[in-house]
């Protein structure tokens, strides 16, 4: 059987989807609290009778968290996909350090003790780089810690450690490393915040860019990875390197609204991260935007894919047709 963590994220989501769709005996893991509200939406986007594909679903209630409840709900599964992870915007810090790796090492100890035959790990190109001005990131370029690191950035790159250290022990696994996914979502949070913006009107625009990824090919691309012998390897997943002024102006156009038209220097953008970081750590609040954040909005960065498409031939969706079929949906629901 297969194992979903994140089962209810966005693309713990669409993975779900595309599983049930090649009937596997799909087990997802979830908390007490959890909603399943979202992983209805994300379901609607593909059909018009969600639940009769979400009663397919076996959930086990555990947390990544609870080393004990892992076991539990490990049993008898050959499969897992690691995709449970706390995305936070600013240096949130210790707090989604923690729960990120110690979810990871938790994942992994437990898909070590049940023999499980293979494991895809969700990191992210935060964990990849340093993304210099100009400059193709690859999977071999070296991750440095600085201070314009993110809290984000840290956790996936220690988590993938974490990882790296279950393969030493004999775990066969994947990883791959998303770009900016874009997708159908069932919250209000992580990239789907970009498009409730833009839909409310935006004018303003970074001079900044980045490496975005349809979460349709981003499950694709972890299915057929776990399917492969490839084991040990990570891959970048980015369907094209973007400016923010190409990716909002397509949002705007999806949504109806005048293109953004007015450019924020990086000067303004990288003194208000050093200040609200400042602000945040004085008054002990988490800030929304930190100084990697700042860089991150105003650097143009890179990336190739080139490794996935030569391992398995993946071709990627445009990310103007990714966006174009979101504001679609989101138009006619009212999402």
């Amino acid at each position: 059987m297969i194992l979903v963590t994140g089962a209810t994220g966005l693309v713990g989501g669409h993975l779900l989807w595309h599983l049930l769709q090649e009937n596997e005996k799909v087990v997802a893991i979830k908390r007490i609290t959890s909603d399943l509200q979202p992983l209805r939406r994300i379901f609607n986007f593909y059909s018009v009778a969600p639940d009769n594909f979400l009663q397919r679903i076996e959930w086990r209630t555990a947390d990544v968290l609870d080393e004990k409840s892992l076991d539990v709900a490990f049993d008898a599964i050959s499969i897992v996909y690691h995709c449970a992870a706390v995305v936070s915007v600013g240096n949130g810090s210790d707090t989604m350090i923690s729960t990120n790796v110690n979810g990871t090492r938790n994942v992994v100890g437990a898909a070590l003790k049940k023999n499980v035959k293979k494991l895809c790990f969700v990191s992210s190109i935060a964990a990849c780089g340093p993304a210099e001005d100009g400059k193709m990131v690859t999977e071999n370029l070296r991750w440095v810690d600085d201070e314009n690191r993110s809290a984000y950035s840290r956790s996936k790159f220690y988590s993938e450690a974490e990882v790296w250290k279950g393969i030493e022990k004999g775990l066969k696994a994947v990883i791959v490393n998303p770009g900016v996914i874009l997708g159908v979502s069932g919250t209000s949070t992580g990239s789907s915040q970009i498009f409730s913006v833009v839909r409310k009107g935006l004018p303003f625009y970074t001079a900044g860019g980045s490496g975005y990824v349809d979460v349709r090919d981003v499950v694709r691309a972890m299915i057929e990875l776990t399917k492969s012998d490839i084991s040990g390897e990570r891959f970048i997943l980015v369907g094209e390197n973007c400016s923010n002024k190409e990716v909002l102006s397509w949002m705007a156009d999806g949504f109806g609204k005048r293109r953004p038209w007015i450019a924020i220097g990086k000067n303004v953008i990288w003194l208000a991260g050093i200040l609200v970081e400042i602000v945040g750590k004085i008054l002990g609040f988490e800030p929304v935007i930190d100084r990697g954040i700042a860089k991150s909005a105003t650097n143009r960065a890179y990336y190739s894919s080139a490794k996935i498409s030569d391992a398995i031939g993946l071709k990627f969706i445009p990310i103007s047709q990714c966006i174009a079929d979101v504001c679609t949906y989101q138009n006619k629901t009212k999402e």
